[in-house]
């Protein structure tokens, strides 16, 4: 899987999937994904839920931003183990949004502050290594992030699927 897609899946083993681990997984979500009885920043809903697959996803921008755990499904595929898949295409496109931001201000600082021209143009190869970074952290960086940000949002939802499945 390529790793600058915001998506990743998996299975987490256990002792035994409770039968009821729908309604275990569908009651987390309603009282607090992360932290049960506090949605502020995690405000999740069940978007699907059957006896042997629910699926629930984010409901606003805090929370599509905060963790990651966009959308997110969990399917049981057998007595000792659970499928998940999950994709932050939203938090994503926020860094992304957040880079081009940044690159624009940079570009119009740039292009417009006579104190900014002259600084850059002191340096023989200032005009290259400005457009270099601007590239960089502005348009390279968002997705780099979303490579390192695979790792900690799919530790954070085998942690919660731990919990409550044990």
């Amino acid at each position: 899987m390529n790793p600058l897609i915001p998506r990743f899946e998996g299975d987490l083993e256990l002792a035994r999937v409770p039968d009821d681990f729908g309604v275990r997984l569908r009651k987390r979500v309603e009282e607090g994904l992360f932290k049960p009885g506090k949605r502020a920043r995690a405000n999740y809903s069940v978007r699907s839920a059957g006896p042997d697959e629910i699926s629930f996803g984010a409901d606003d921008f805090l929370t599509a931003c905060n963790v990651g755990l966009n959308e997110v499904t969990v399917r049981r595929i057998g007595p000792t183990s659970v499928h998940y898949r999950a994709t932050f295409w939203r938090w994503t496109w926020f860094a992304v949004a957040q880079g081009a931001v940044l690159g624009a201000i940079l570009l119009v600082c740039a292009f417009t502050i006579p104190t900014a021209r002259r600084q850059i143009a002191a340096y023989s190869y200032g005009p290259f290594l400005f457009g270099s970074l601007v590239v960089f952290f502005c348009f390279l960086w968002p997705w780099i992030l979303t490579a390192i940000h695979r790792r900690f949002a799919e530790k954070a939802l085998r942690r919660i699927l731990g919990e409550v499945l044990s």
